[in-house]
């Protein structure tokens, strides 16, 4: 999807190349069977690091804190962004102070030096929300990348 977004966006002409995840995507890339991957940072950091893989751009709004010599893509391609992130839902009508306890829980653990360290690490960045910041990042990712999957003709199997 981030790569329909790039053609979206630019008009470029790529075709797509199905894989069974990242691993053997990024595998092929490295063996020169493919010309372009758009991966997690923590699928391919280690290969970055190690000079098998060269970073073109991160799909972020802002440069990855691990690559701070890696543009984004944004600055080339105004208004890309492209952004893995996971959250944590409950069943509908879940109560009010249960939803908070969960989320002031999930909080506390993403300010845990330990655990904002290895995020860090891996790329990631933690996200402090709140409930209802959550449920409008989920409405908008929703709304932007319908557009893209229309864009994309991408029919369910």
């Amino acid at each position: 999807m981030c790569g329909e977004l790039l053609k979206m966006l630019t008009g470029v002409d790529m075709v797509h190349v199905p894989y069974r995840g990242a691993a053997p995507a990024v595998l092929d890339l490295i063996a020169g069977h493919v010309h372009v991957v758009f991966d997690n940072l923590p699928g391919s950091i280690e290969y970055i690091h190690a000079g098998k893989l060269r970073a073109l751009a991160v799909t972020t709004t802002t440069r990855a804190d691990t690559l701070p010599d890696v543009p984004t893509l944004a600055e080339a391609v105004p208004g890309y962004e492209a952004s893995a992130w996971f959250g944590m839902g409950v069943t509908k009508g879940t109560p009010p102070d249960i939803v908070d306890k969960l989320n002031a829980a999930v909080n506390a653990a993403l300010i845990d030096p330990k655990i904002s360290a290895k995020l860090a690490e891996l790329g990631g960045t933690p996200l402090k929300t709140t409930p209802a910041e959550f449920t409008k990042h989920v409405s908008d990712e929703t709304e932007k990348w319908a557009k893209v999957v229309k864009f994309a003709g991408v029919k369910g199997e």
